[in-house]
């Protein structure tokens, strides 16, 4: 039987190929707001940055999924403070790339 601890241990490699591309993330997280019953509650936001892949990824999980590491030097939620942001595949679109389609994120699965 697998480890339960296991299950969100992260293996980190190094993509040369992403490394220094210009490139657009979308993605979402939890916005604190207040509910119509006037509490304090969390409803789903989309947020967009754009920045530079420094070709670290890590995956996590099984089947495992891959988060890129991107460094946001453009476009980022007012009110997130960090300077990294780490992006699924499916929502990482490189810019002023032709093969950059709906369907190029394939490519980037372990």
């Amino acid at each position: 039987m697998t480890n339960p601890e296991q299950k969100y241990e992260r293996k980190y490699g190094m993509d040369e190929a992403l490394k220094g591309k210009w490139a657009e993330c979308d993605g979402g997280a939890a916005l604190p707001v207040v509910l119509p019953n006037g509490s304090l509650g969390l409803m789903p936001g989309r947020q967009t940055f754009k920045g530079v892949l420094t070709g670290l990824y890590f995956d996590q999980g099984d089947p495992p999924w891959r988060w890129y590491e991107m460094l946001i030097t453009h476009d980022r939620p007012e009110d997130y403070p960090e300077e990294i942001v780490w992006c699924e595949p499916g929502f990482l679109f490189l810019l002023g790339d032709e093969e950059a389609d709906a369907g190029a994120w394939k490519k980037l699965m372990p």
